[in-house]
């Protein structure tokens, strides 16, 4: 795989920041490098990937004279603008309703979408590129029977110049034309609440930018990032794996994290926000006073209990006991002594993980 040198790729690792304030502030997530790039590679006939891992034309839709922010009836999370389907839509539950001139709370006429999605990159290439062939890869685009299929083979014969998506593109495809992969605002998935964001983070542009030069034409890769000393970020840049596993698994061992521990995650949830506040909270208290007594087992951690990251969901509101230990045996009585404390009712459920992937 043939990229370019390490020096190059450290200069490719600059901070969004530095772009913005440049000719064309309406395109701050663009560097000027990677406008440069992505015209030159354009004109020599090759082909341009560009990943943002958000799909949407705005992250939501907010009133700048008020402040009103559109919020899902049933998520406890903001609604994503949709341009073209001139819609604000939930991508949990998918409640939405149709985009609105006018503020509810004031009236005013000054709502702003925030934020970006793959859309709004389509959009802008569009005005920049004026005579490129670009086409948008995501849920959005994908959603009719055979769409996706049609989207690869377009861009496998050479019909795409540019092909913005989602992570949707960054597994299995195989085309020698491509020898130019961008990646804007690379570091979003590093602020995820989970111990694994490094991990993921680093997985996900290693994917993403071997996509690059896999024909006889040699690859370029820019990742554009506020995050640019981060360890995942510069070994990423460097092409180490063995050095971010190194500061990977130290930070692991300290905090006391997989591999050094098991995990299982109690989750409680219902309609009923108190009802499943009170049903958390005692659970929690009867596994500390089991824990408290001495065992021949390692050491057991009761941690939280604490709303879940997406607190509400589908209309049903939730709460989280974390458990680390050693020993997945001693963590699985745990769990059975929170289930018989705590079985399921019409008002609150107990979901039990055993080595949870998703923390959300």
């Amino acid at each position: 795989r043939k990229k370019g040198g390490a020096s190059g790729k450290r200069a490719a690792a600059e901070s969004d920041d530095e772009s913005a304030g440049t000719a064309n502030a309406d395109f701050w997530w663009l560097s000027p490098e990677l406008v440069q790039a992505l015209e030159t590679n354009q004109k020599s006939g090759k082909q341009s990937l560009l990943f943002l891992n958000r799909r949407g034309y705005a992250n939501f839709l907010q009133c700048t004279d008020c402040g009103h922010v559109f919020r899902c009836s049933f998520c406890s999370v903001t609604l994503t603008l949709h341009l073209k389907r001139r819609d604000l839509r939930c991508h949990h539950c998918d409640y939405h309703m149709p985009f609105v001139e006018r503020c509810p709370a004031c009236g005013a006429s000054a709502l702003s979408g925030m934020g970006l999605g793959t859309e709004q990159i389509e959009s802008a290439l569009r005005r920049i590129f004026p005579g490129a062939r670009i086409a948008r890869m995501d849920r959005d685009t994908t959603r009719r029977r055979g769409s996706q299929l049609t989207l690869l083979q377009q861009w496998e014969r050479g019909e795409i110049d540019i092909l913005i998506g989602t992570q949707m593109i960054t597994k299995g495809h195989d085309v020698s034309g491509v020898t130019l992969v961008g990646a804007v605002l690379a570091d979003l998935s590093l602020n995820f609440p989970d111990f694994r964001a490094a991990e993921r983070t680093f997985q996900l542009l290693s994917q993403v930018a071997g996509r690059s030069g896999r024909g006889e034409s040699p690859g370029r890769v820019i990742i554009q990032t506020y995050a640019a000393d981060h360890y995942a970020i510069r070994h990423l840049i460097d092409h180490d794996y063995k050095a971010f596993f190194d500061a990977e698994i130290e930070f692991r061992r300290a905090l006391h994290y997989p591999p050094y521990s098991r995990l299982i995650n109690l989750r409680f949830e219902g309609p009923k926000a108190d009802k499943v506040e009170q049903r958390a909270q005692r659970v929690a208290r009867a596994l500390r006073a089991l824990t408290a007594i001495p065992r021949s087992h390692s050491k057991l951690d009761v941690l939280g209990p604490a709303p879940a990251p997406i607190y509400k969901l589908r209309n049903r509101y939730r709460w989280q006991i974390l458990l680390k230990g050693d020993r997945v045996s001693a963590l699985q009585q745990l769990a059975l002594a929170a289930r018989a404390t705590a079985p399921d009712s019409r008002s609150v459920r107990l979901q039990i993980d055993v080595d949870p992937y998703n923390m959300l």
